[in-house]
């Protein structure tokens, strides 16, 4: 296939025939020149379904035919040109006339117009010297009121015909086209009004496409086999177009294919899985223009997202479904959550699990005619592998990140376009890989300041394989940089899967994946970045989990060595925090600190508290208003309050054990929506009991 745009138009001629049928249009040229006779005409009807080839076949046959015996007249008559029958008529009997030679031919036109004349009466303005810029005389008038009967008429032209010895042949393409009257007319006008001696007709037609027709003006009774008898009454010779046998369909797609590939990141299985689906195709691109239109129709689409941006062979297959079955495309944006997740969202009740509704694509395959449902099963079970079900065997669907069964990739299938609410991949990709040379603007204006649903979707690509840095200078860079946009993020204490505990969750892989080497002062360059001891600890926890999965027993030295600078600075920050009192910066995560703190080194913490305790600098209350913990309920505006819920564990590691008469305070009435640490001091009294003698220390 040429790499040139499709335009749908006929082959003119045999020399670009790439489907092997110039043999069969040259038999088909030889069997109307053979059976020619100046005392009979013939009719050939060539059939075939819309989109095969009829055209070319034809424009290949007469190409033939005047070749090798150049004393043919070739009339082309188009009669789904007119709108009436009268025009159809009048169409007819010029084109025949244009087709004779001009000086010799002059008799036998105005013989034809005096037919055409008697047969359309309406028709008074047909030429009888060729085309209406011929000569220009017309039948008019006077000359009217003389014509002679029909079969006069016919006689007479039947006879300037024989006398010209000229063969002619009418090609009419299309015929499928006209409906009712116009059709009956025209084959009226071949079976009898036409059938001049010497002339032959080549009928072009698609079989179903006619018969319906004919059904449809009562002409014929349907299933009943009248269509057939009728049509062959009409043509003598049936000829038919060869159909695309299966190796030629398979190496038109596939040059079709090839012509509209491009590079991609290959995950090893490209091409794969169309070979899989190579029934698919067949079944559904069973004609030339049929396979021709869904390659242009690649050709269109594909490059309207960069490399990268779509798996192309997800767009291939929903091009398939969009030409094949275009309510089924439209109706798929209206199921996208119940195809990508492959459920309803229904809880089941029949089962004692926790097991969500499948989602069944039955119903939704009943826009498809019943004999393609099958094909479109497989094209379905392709593109959202989920809905497949377990005991039938299906194709795989793409492993590729930008799938459509991706829930952040489905849009763009269907606008061929990264909308306002998506961000390209390449651009993440550039902006990663600038933060990893240690120039993080890029990644900041895709972070910060931007919608939480656009954020989400950039961490999301960002965490994608491809994305990460392969040495460890560029690991700490992007680290760096990760922490400083993290530390500008708002957190989340609602919920574990925040952007920025997601930021956190990046930075713990990238250093975990630092060699034991690595100085443990430009790690700690790293987690200081974070403004604070409570972020610092979230992040040093992510990294914990991180370290001990991908090196449980083999931990790196440097991580001995922060975990331990974090200790001695969470340490000094608590106690800081402590003797601040309620004048103390009202941040949250102090408690966190202690826990952190007691994981690690609990006898430092605790004499440290103790001395506070004894030296009156700080008292209990203060003590438990930092494990006064706050919670709020999930909606559109957090609604912070104290929590009931009162770190006794914690407190009891912390406080020295004896009966302090602070334990003894009567319960205090507070607002619970202030969480300034003298309400929390308030809210502590009478809620807090003594630390058990037994508490091991």
């Amino acid at each position: 296939m040429a790499n040139t745009p499709w335009t749908d138009e006929a082959l003119r001629d045999g020399r670009h025939d790439t489907l092997g049928r110039l043999p069969y249009a040259l038999r088909a040229a030889e069997l109307i020149h053979t059976t020619h006779s100046f005392e009979s005409s013939a009719v050939f009807g060539l059939s075939g379904p819309w989109g095969s080839g009829k055209t070319s076949l034809v424009n290949m046959i007469v190409g033939e035919l005047k070749s090798k015996h150049s004393e043919w007249a070739v009339a082309r008559f188009t009669p789904w040109a007119t709108n009436d029958v009268v025009g159809l008529l009048s169409e007819f009997h010029s084109s025949l006339a244009e087709a004779l030679p001009k000086k010799k031919g002059r008799k036998v036109r105005a013989a034809l117009a005096v037919t055409a004349s008697v047969a359309a009466p309406a028709a008074n303005l047909i030429p009888y010297a060729g085309s209406a810029a011929a000569e220009g005389i017309r039948l008019a008038g006077d000359a009217l009121g003389k014509l002679p009967s029909w079969q006069v008429a016919f006689s007479r032209a039947s006879a300037e015909l024989k006398d010209l010895e000229k063969p002619i042949l009418v090609v009419v393409d299309d015929i499928d086209r006209l409906h009712g009257d116009e059709l009956l007319a025209i084959l009226k006008v071949v079976r009898l009004l036409g059938r001049f001696n010497g002339v032959q007709y080549l009928l072009a037609y698609d079989d179903e496409t006619l018969y319906r027709s004919m059904i449809a003006s009562n002409a014929v009774n349907p299933n009943d086999g009248s269509a057939e008898r009728f049509m062959e009454k009409i043509v003598q010779y049936p000829l038919f177009v060869p159909p695309l046998l299966r190796h030629q369909q398979i190496l038109r797609l596939d040059s079709g294919l090839k012509v509209i590939s491009r590079p991609t990141n290959d995950d090893g299985s490209s091409g794969q899985r169309l070979s899989g689906l190579i029934d698919c195709f067949t079944n559904l691109l069973t004609t030339p223009r049929a396979i021709d239109r869904y390659i242009a129709q690649l050709r269109h689409h594909i490059p309207l997202l960069p490399p990268n941006e779509v798996d192309d062979e997800d767009v291939q297959l929903l091009t398939l479904i969009r030409v094949s079955f275009p309510s089924l495309f439209n109706a798929i944006p209206r199921y996208r959550s119940e195809l990508v997740s492959g459920h309803t969202n229904e809880i089941r009740t029949d089962t004692k699990s926790f097991e969500y509704e499948r989602f069944d694509i039955e119903p939704l395959l009943d826009i498809v005619p019943s004999d393609l449902r099958r094909t479109a099963r497989d094209l379905l079970e392709s593109l959202f592998p989920k809905v497949a079900k377990k005991e039938r065997f299906s194709n795989h669907g793409s492993q590729r990140r930008q799938s459509v069964r991706h829930e952040e990739y489905f849009d763009r299938y269907f606008a061929m376009g990264i909308l306002d609410h998506d961000v390209s991949d390449s651009t993440v990709e550039s902006a990663v890989s600038s933060a990893t040379d240690g120039d993080g603007s890029q990644l900041t204006g895709l972070l910060v300041g931007v919608s939480d649903e656009l954020r989400s979707l950039v961490i999301s690509k960002c965490l994608s394989p491809h994305n990460q840095p392969a040495t460890d200078v560029r690991r700490l860079q992007l680290a760096e940089v990760l922490a400083l946009i993290a530390e500008g993020l708002p957190g989340d204490d609602t919920g574990p899967f925040g952007d920025q505990d997601q930021l956190l969750g990046w930075i713990s892989k990238i250093l975990a994946g630092l060699t034991k080497e690595t100085p443990a002062e430009k790690i700690r360059a790293v987690i200081w970045k974070f403004n604070g001891p409570a972020l610092r600890i979230r992040a040093w926890r992510r990294v914990e989990y991180s370290v001990n999965d991908a090196k449980p027993s083999d931990r790196p030295l440097w991580y001995d060595e922060v975990t331990a600078m974090l200790v001695d600075d969470s340490i000094a920050d608590f106690l800081r925090h402590l003797k601040q009192g309620d004048d103390a910066a009202a941040r949250s995560g102090v408690g966190y600190q202690a826990n952190f703190v007691l994981r690690h080194r609990a006898e430092r913490l605790r004499a440290g508290v103790h001395q506070l305790l004894e030296s009156k600098e700080v008292d209990l209350s203060i003590l438990a208003s930092r494990l006064v913990s706050v919670r709020t309920f999930a909606g559109i505006q957090p609604d912070w309050q104290l929590s009931p819920d009162f770190e006794q564990e914690t407190f009891n590691q912390l406080a020295p054990p004896g009966n302090d008469p602070w334990y003894n305070e009567p319960v205090q009435q507070v607002d619970v929506r202030d969480l300034s640490w003298a309400n929390r001091r308030k809210f502590a009294a009478g809620r807090v009991s003594a630390p058990p003698s037994d508490v091991v220390e």
